[in-house]
């Protein structure tokens, strides 16, 4: 037993050891990744003395307990005298129990420390890594010498520059106040001129703050703060604040104190659209910087932390609460204090001093001295959010807020120039008409009828509702020329922009993109028969089964039908029965619609559920205008640097693709000039100019929308509540309040320009043809068909390949009697020639409610017999039952017959008879069919083959044999 003891007792030691040796390689690990930080960070050589000592020192006493457990795994320990002493050394060896417990103490130890110094290796490996990837110090970015950018118009013509868009005015460090740079400096950062960059001491007070729920500072210098405000970004990250702590001390080493609280003074925001301390004193207190008191230099600083909080003017004017009608002027008022307090303990100021200014009052002034927001804020917005996404896309860089705040500074600072597509007479026809519509519809509940909105900047905004966002694109090139985001022009800057920042339901708007356009590069024509029938669609996953009918008859219709009047039904089924889910999706996808966005079902796909944004949505429409071909759309042309070099030219890096066949783009503009001209955007329009488009009502009405195409531009409108559930009144539709709308800045836009086709191209030059079908079966249509009252004939494009071959296999003409509404027999007193519809137990039809199809067709007939062989058996008048001589009198019919097959055979044979090949080939299917029915002797199928034969030849020749 004592051997068992023994070996495991020596297992454990060797553990031991192979750990503590591990322990020993990765504390030596761990000191080196320190020695390289903290030799990057200060930036010395390996030889610089001084700096090593001092690193070298603080890891003196990790060197010698390394040796000294070294010494200990290699030699023996010597038994030394022991020193006089009131205790007795032990030399009784320890017992087995207490061996095993404290190896085994030691090896958890060992493993604890084991894991600490791998966490610090970690950490420090992860600090190392993002110090390698720190952007480099650009001290341009910190003075006033960074160059302003400009923002033109179509036309060359300048917006606006940087500096409008934000209230800069840069004061050096002697305009600006000793007792201002002392406020800011109390409470932003009082050792701020003795650390080096960073504040060791205030960054654990504010990780103590922080863990006692207190918020009395944060962590980072001025010195940090500017570097994150100029260089990097404000996105909350460990990775942020390591880059922000190295540049900090890079930057204290290589300039001085006095020019890095310059920068920061004049490069900090401080509410509204101010950026530095001299625009906030103008902008809030009417004051050049050597007026101000004290109390106002306190207030300034006191708003760093929390410019939209702190506000003034918002917290005087603005923040009224509605019980008491106090404002919240409270909330500056304390913080101004408290920068007082501050400024009092840090020594900047006396006790009278303080007190004063305690007790002292300010005036705010009620509306700012700036310009109002510079015009056409939406577009301008938007132009500088696509610039910037697709530098980023240039660059290879992730669109993330970090890697858009470092571009937007570039652009800011470096005297770029942004030449936008904007045309300024477009978007301010389009601004006035979306500001002063008279005819936007009315909300379900009256209390949503105003939403209050808090802007970046800290205001508050009382948006009207329901709201509206509209876009205008050149669809040759792809530009647009114009969009609003909201029905009123902006007060503020950044506000929401509902164009491109709302991704919103269309409606029907998305049939032609998402189920027309694909099916009718599938295959289909715009003659294609398909049910507006109630009935179960297979994989549309509702409780019904099925999208509501709405007001629309219940018919067998086509697809310009479908697309005309914006039948759901049709929609669905041609979506769910023949493109399928993967197959729209695609499309979408292919005309910009992020797949995200995508709700990948029938309703998303069908009745404009998916979210798509208005500049996307027009964009997919400006793609069937453009021939089929999809032109990504763009806000600008080029932007150029400083010196005139392109850094971004729209022209290469524009995406473009076909997306639909030029016949299939030709065939949707051609069905939604329809939907204007009969349809259900008939409000659309626009006296003397070719219009297409498509009407888009979401079922619940919670909006409505209008997309259409001219000769010239594609645009989209969107109105309703920016909180869907606040719905529209139930009459509300796009039809009937989008549509207007659409017309109204259109048609002004449209003024002098000549109308001509949507699309240059004529419809034989895309290989269409054209050809009348039967509304039913979709085939050639007959006589039969002609004579059918209730479902007469279409003529349509239709493509060569797919174009029908036969000839309807359903309507047939059949002698009447006018009593009984039966086949005639030949002793009915009053017959005539009626059109007939055979349907088959396999028709599709037949899937449906029977009532529903007699509903249909009247003068429908349940069979299985082909035309060609129909007897009639079971459809016969039973009142005027056949009398006289059975044989006698079919003797008779089938002699005359026979005459009628010689005279038809005789023509057939003539040389110059006129008749085509097909046609030859259907009279012959005829004769067959009536020589069977003779064989048969049956009196009732000669008399109907004899009618259909006798029906063919005047069809294929004009000459009537009855």
């Amino acid at each position: 037993m004592n051997t068992v003891f023994a070996k495991i007792k020596s297992v454990a030691k060797r553990v031991y050891s192979s750990i503590k040796r591990f322990v020993l390689k990765a504390v030596a690990k761990i000191r080196s990744i320190s020695r390289e930080i903290w030799l990057k960070i200060t930036k010395r050589s390996n030889d610089d003395a001084e700096l090593t000592k001092r690193f070298d020192r603080s890891l003196l006493q990790l060197n010698e307990e390394q040796h000294t457990m070294e010494m200990q795994n290699t030699t023996q320990t010597k038994k030394k005298a022991t020193p006089h002493t009131m205790f007795k050394k032990n030399d009784k060896p320890r017992s087995f129990a207490l061996s095993v417990l404290f190896t085994t103490l030691k090896v958890i130890a060992v493993i604890v420390i084991l894991a600490g110094a791998t966490g610090m290796g970690l950490l420090l490996g992860v600090a190392k890594a993002y110090i390698d990837t720190t952007p480099m110090l650009d001290i341009s970015r910190l003075t006033s010498s960074s160059k302003n950018s400009y923002i033109y118009d179509a036309n060359g013509e300048l917006i606006t520059t940087f500096a409008g868009m934000q209230y800069r005015e840069w004061a050096s460090i002697d305009e600006i106040p000793d007792m201002l740079k002392n406020a800011v400096v109390a409470i932003e950062d009082v050792r701020f001129y003795k650390h080096e960059g960073v504040d060791y001491k205030r960054l654990i007070s504010a990780v103590v703050n922080t863990f006692r729920n207190q918020d009395t500072h944060g962590g980072s210098t001025i010195t940090q703060q500017l570097v994150k405000n100029t260089i990097l970004t404000d996105v909350q990250s460990y990775k942020r604040k390591i880059q922000e702590a190295y540049l900090a001390v890079q930057l204290e080493k290589i300039t001085d104190k006095d020019a890095i609280l310059e920068a920061y003074l004049n490069q900090v925001y401080l509410g509204g659209s101010n950026y530095g301390v001299k625009s906030a004193a103008k902008d809030y207190f009417g004051k050049e910087l050597n007026e101000l008191t004290i109390r106002e230099c306190a207030m300034l600083a006191g708003m760093i932390q929390k410019p939209n909080s702190f506000n003034p003017r918002l917290n005087t004017y603005d923040r009224i609460d509605p019980e008491t009608g106090e404002n919240s002027m409270w909330r500056t008022n304390a913080r101004t204090d408290n920068v007082l307090m501050m400024m009092y303990n840090a020594g900047f100021i006396t006790l009278e001093q303080k007190n004063a200014a305690l007790n002292d009052t300010v005036t705010i002034l009620e509306h700012s001295n700036k310009e109002g927001v510079y015009e056409m804020a939406y577009f301008v917005e938007y132009a500088l959010y696509d610039v910037v996404t697709n530098m980023l896309k240039q660059r290879g860089l992730l669109d993330t807020k970090a890697n858009r705040n470092i571009i937007e500074t570039e652009i800011r600072t470096g005297g770029y120039n942004i030449y936008t597509t904007l045309d300024t007479d477009i978007q301010r026809i389009l601004e006035y008409e979306v500001e002063n519509y008279d005819n936007y519809p009315e909300l379900k509940k009256s209390s949503a009828s105003v939403l209050e909105q808090e802007n970046p900047d800290g205001s508050i905004t009382k948006i009207i509702q329901p709201q509206c966002a509209a876009v205008i694109i050149d669809h040759n090139t792809g530009n647009i020329v114009a969009l609003v985001g909201g029905r009123d022009r902006p007060e503020q800057q950044k506000v929401w922009n509902r164009a491109y920042m709302s991704a919103l339901q269309v409606g029907s708007s998305i049939k032609p993109i998402a189920v027309y356009g694909p099916a009718l590069d599938m295959g289909l024509s715009p003659a294609t028969i398909a049910y507006n029938i109630p009935g179960r669609i297979d994989g549309w996953n509702t409780d019904k089964g099925y999208p509501s009918l709405g007001n629309t008859e219940i018919d067998v219709v086509t697809v310009r039908r479908g697309v005309r009047s914006s039948l759901n039904v049709v929609a669905a089924r041609i979506l769910m029965e023949y493109v399928g889910i993967e197959k729209a999706k695609e499309y979408l996808i292919k005309l910009g619609i992020p797949e995200e966005n995508i709700n990948a079902d029938g309703p998303g796909l069908a009745l404009g559920t998916t979210g798509i944004t208005p500049i996307q949505m027009t964009a997919a429409f400006a793609t069937i205008a453009n021939n089929g071909v999809y032109i990504q759309p763009l806000s600008f042309t080029k932007v150029t640097d400083s010196n005139g070099r392109v850094i971004l030219d729209a022209a290469t890096i524009r995406e473009t693709r076909r997306v639909f066949s030029e016949s299939t783009a030709y065939l949707l503009a051609d069905m939604m000039k329809d939907v204007v001209t009969s349809g259900t955007g008939t409000r659309a329009r626009i006296p003397g100019m070719t219009v297409a488009g498509k009407t888009g009502t979401n079922s619940d009405y919670s909006s409505v929308c209008f997309s259409g195409i001219t000769p010239y531009y594609a645009s989209s409108v969107w109105i309703g509540h920016d909180y869907p559930q606040n719905v529209l009144r139930s009459a509300a539709s796009g039809g009937r309040y989008a549509a207007p709308l659409f017309k109204n800045y259109m048609e002004r836009i449209h003024e002098g320009l000549e109308d001509k086709p949507i699309l240059d191209v004529t419809p034989e030059s895309l290989g269409l043809v054209r050809r009348t079908v039967c509304s039913v079966s979709g085939l050639l249509a007959t006589d039969a068909c002609h004579a059918d009252p209730d479902h007469k004939p279409i003529t349509d494009w239709f493509t060569k390949e797919n174009v029908p071959k036969e000839t309807c296999n359903m309507h047939i003409q059949l002698p009447t009697c006018t009593e009984t509404e039966q086949i005639a027999t030949p002793n009915c007193p009053d017959t005539v020639i009626r059109s007939y519809v055979l349907i088959p137990s396999t028709s599709p039809l037949m899937r449906f409610n029977l009532s529903y199809i007699r509903g249909i067709f009247k003068n429908c007939i349940f069979t299985d017999e082909p035309i060609d062989s129909f007897t009639g058996a079971g459809h016969f008048c039973t009142t005027h039952k056949q009398q006289g001589n059975p044989d006698a009198a079919l003797n008779e019919l089938i002699a005359a017959a026979r005459a009628l097959i010689a005279k038809v055979e005789e023509h057939i044979a003539d040389p110059d008879s006129g008749l085509t090949e097909e046609q030859i080939r259907l009279l012959n299917n005829a004769i067959s069919a009536l020589n069977s029915a003779i064989d048969r002797r049956n009196d009732m199928a000669i008399r109907l083959q004899m009618q259909l034969l006798i029906n063919t030849f005047l069809e294929y020749t004009g000459i009537d044999l009855s």
